[in-house]
């Protein structure tokens, strides 16, 4: 079983969060792109979330959706226990993408879903679920470019801009950990440094193993950012 270090991260804050499966199921269908050609429900998993700040509260999450292309991953989403994934896939593949319904668009490219239960009883760590800080794991300049603006895709969305501090400042210190074992993946995911917006209630990680150059990324958040 291969060891995953770097992915498209996407991490439910709140359950049944539809903003986070609409941006998800849609983001980069654009230009005529396919960004995969399946995906797989892992229902009752633990992916353990750690982190050396003990006031950021992420809850470890218990659902995960995997997304591949050519057999192999390159979008993970996880999610919480509590969260109805069957009603919000519904809805995300409800919403249009120029002017056609996105089901449809699956239909037509023959993406296929695959489903599986481990079955596993769910690990709980400490954090608030209440106060549960909104996190936008971030793996490419392009998509970081987006998330300070607000946004959770890398597509021209408006998926994630209801939270209007985008006032960052960028944590050298901050690491946060995912690990999730699937049926077939191994997912360990770490993050050295992240921008935290100044009401702390919107953390961008950095992954480590991805094309991030956090010193090109400091100076760029510099200059934007007066």
């Amino acid at each position: 079983m291969n060891t995953i270090k770097t992915i498209d991260l996407w991490t439910e804050q709140n359950d049944n969060y539809i903003a986070c499966f609409n941006g998800a199921f849609v983001d980069g269908f654009e230009d005529e792109n396919i960004p995969f050609d399946s995906y797989k429900v892992v229902k009752n998993c633990n992916c353990i979330i750690t982190s050396n700040q003990d006031d950021l509260n992420i809850r470890n999450k218990h659902h995960a959706i995997v997304f591949y292309k050519s057999n192999i991953p390159v979008r993970l989403m996880v999610l919480n226990g509590k969260t109805d994934i069957d009603k919000c896939i519904a809805i995300a593949l409800s919403q249009f993408l120029n002017d056609e319904q996105l089901e449809n668009i699956y239909s037509l490219l023959n993406i296929k879903r695959l489903d599986v239960d481990l079955k596993q009883e769910p690990i709980k760590n400490d954090a608030d679920s209440k106060n549960e800080i909104d996190v936008l794991s971030c793996d490419r300049p392009i998509l970081l470019e987006n998330m300070l603006e607000g946004s959770y895709t890398q597509s021209d969305s408006d998926y994630g801009k209801s939270n209007n501090d985008n006032n960052y400042v960028f944590d050298q210190d901050i690491s946060i950990q995912y690990k999730l074992k699937t049926d077939k993946e191994c997912f360990n995911i770490e993050h050295h440094g992240a921008f935290l917006n100044k009401n702390k209630t919107r953390i961008i990680p950095l992954q480590d193993n991805s094309i991030l150059d956090i010193a090109i990324i400091r100076k760029k958040l510099k200059n934007n950012h007066k």
